[in-house]
């Protein structure tokens, strides 16, 4: 059934995801491989997305306990870092991470947490919460 000398499995059942793959094939000519992960592809992204998770988690207990403001959360929710994020909204970095601070999120006006809610695809109310 599996080609053990594919790294891709050909068959639906092994995942839903398919890939496609370079290589070469054995008169040494490039081709292209169409296929589906297989279990090591679903484990390293699972591996991924747990460590993903766990920082969403780690950053949401700090956003509860009052040591981050929601803007942490929402940015690591939404895989970015301070750089993009400040990209996204047009603040510089530095105001970013300022903007981290629950204190001062406290203070910001409607128009800043608007550029926030936008780049988190996200109303402003919901801004202001974590879930």
């Amino acid at each position: 059934m599996d080609d053990p000398t594919n790294p891709v499995y050909k068959d639906q059942r092994h995942g839903k995801s398919r890939e496609l793959l370079y290589s070469y094939d054995e008169n040494g000519k490039f081709k292209k491989t169409v296929g589906f992960h297989g279990e090591p592809d679903r484990v390293i992204l699972q591996q991924a997305w747990d460590v993903f998770n766990d920082r969403i988690e780690n950053a949401r207990q700090k956003v509860i306990i009052g040591k981050v403001s929601p803007i942490v959360y929402y940015m690591e929710k939404n895989l970015m870092d301070p750089l993009s994020l400040s990209m996204l909204t047009g603040i510089s970095i530095w105001r970013v991470k300022l903007h981290f601070k629950p204190f001062m999120f406290k203070r910001l006006n409607r128009k800043i947490l608007q550029k926030y809610a936008d780049a988190f695809n996200i109303g402003v109310n919901k801004l202001t919460k974590v879930e």
